[in-house]
């Protein structure tokens, strides 16, 4: 087996391991719902499955990023890529440590207002810190293009999941047993799917320094920060306003179901960064042009067919998935998913973004997205899960918005291959 795929092989090997990857990921959450008896039983398991994602793609997906992109840019010059991997192992374990000592002094707050559970609250706190390590190996499949490795990791994560999760529920362990899943699963990922051998580069190239890697970083923070608030905070928020815990289930459940296709895409997008890069880098502005145009177009037929979907068997799916306690409208269900197709195109143009070493731009469209999604909450008068949906919806459209015109405007301006990251 090469070491490396090229952007559509490649592209290829990751969209089939991520259709599988998906489907394991709907597995998991429809045995979790049918186990735990309707919304209600589910709502802590979708509690901690959302909060879970939103501060694992917060802290994590900016070394992912940073290595995708400057390990594929040294290895096209054929320079050394090992200061990259140094310098940004240093800085997430950093983070990792800062997590820590923050989440147990923030511990307290956490089991009183989100989880009502502290064994939640442990849970939580373990999955989160467990995704350091593999996040920080998909950073090295990127950068190296070493696709099929990746689709294995992430299969293997997946798949590792719905075995345990399967196994404690039919003990009798209640939420206990996906609990446990989500937290064993990442180890199970890393452990199972090592990284090729690599050719050793014969250039030393320019020094890393672990400032230069949080230059780009930290506005890749900013942007899934941003960007995972609108997308995973939206269960969260319905517990927060008041909504109750059938209530808070039924909103983790449609939104996890209208977002399987995402969870297909998401890590396919991720992966477009160091393919962007080496597009710019060998054919300049018009191939990188090129690159993006495809990309926003499958994005947007993909797009078309998820809420379409969801509008016209979104009801009967839901059911069939978590069972038939789990009942939505359509007109839900078709806002969800129309969430999940806009954050889908705006990650899109924000990898074309971080590629011209405009990321601070990109950060800019997500915040842009979800302050219009805070204007909008109080002003829908709508039942507790309509009101979030449909501002959520509204701010992702914005966010997709502003990133298409920012990245219009900075393709017209010089860019540096390493360059700084802002504006």
């Amino acid at each position: 087996m090469s070491a490396s795929q090229g952007a559509g092989k490649g592209s290829l090997y990751i969209g089939l391991s991520f259709v599988g990857a998906g489907a394991l990921t709907f597995a998991f959450q429809g045995i979790s719902m049918r186990a735990l008896g309707g919304p209600a039983g589910y709502a802590p398991v979708a509690l901690l499955w959302n909060a879970t994602f939103l501060v694992v793609q917060v802290l994590w997906v900016a070394a992912t990023q940073t290595l995708g992109r400057h390990v594929a840019e040294r290895e096209a010059r054929n320079e050394d890529w090992s200061p990259v991997v140094s310098s940004v192992m240093r800085w997430q374990g950093g983070l990792l440590v800062l997590f820590l000592l923050v989440a147990l002094l923030l511990s307290p707050l956490l089991t009183t207002w989100v989880f009502e559970d502290p064994r939640l609250t442990v849970a939580f706190v373990a999955a989160v810190a467990l995704y350091a390590p593999e996040y920080f190996r998909r950073g090295i499949f990127n950068g190296h293009r070493q696709s099929t490795r990746m689709g294995a990791q992430i299969l293997a994560e997946a798949s590792s999941r719905v075995v345990i999760a399967a196994g404690l529920l039919f003990a009798g362990l209640g939420v206990a047993g996906p609990a446990l899943a989500i937290m064993l699963a990442p180890i199970i990922g890393v452990l199972a799917v090592r990284p090729a051998r690599v050719p050793k580069p014969s250039r030393q190239g320019e020094p890393f320094s672990a400032g230069k890697a949080l230059r780009f970083a930290a506005p890749v923070l900013a942007c899934m920060a941003c960007a995972q608030t609108l997308a995973s905070g939206g269960v969260i928020l319905v517990g927060l306003l008041g909504g109750t815990g059938a209530q808070v289930g039924l909103f983790g459940a449609a939104l996890i179901f209208t977002r399987i296709p995402q969870y297909v895409l998401s890590p396919v997008i991720g992966a477009l960064l160091p393919h962007a890069s080496r597009a710019l880098s060998l054919g300049g502005q018009r191939s990188l042009d090129r690159f993006v145009i495809r990309a926003v177009g499958v994005v947007g037929v993909a797009g078309i067919v998820m809420v379409g979907g969801a509008w016209t068997l979104g009801e009967w799916g839901l059911k069939l998935f978590g069972g038939s306690r789990f009942e939505a409208e359509a007109g839900l269900l078709a806002a969800l998913a129309a969430l999940a197709a806009f954050y889908l195109l705006t990650d899109t143009l924000a990898q074309a973004l971080f590629a011209l070493g405009r990321s601070r731009l990109a950060a800019v469209g997500w915040g842009i997205g979800l302050v219009s999604a805070a204007i909008c909450l109080p002003l829908i008068s709508l039942d507790v899960t309509e009101k979030v949906a449909y501002s959520l919806v509204i701010g992702a459209f914005a966010a997709a918005l502003a990133q298409v015109v920012f990245y219009l405007a900075a393709r017209n301006r010089p860019y540096s291959v390493m360059g700084s990251p802002g504006p």
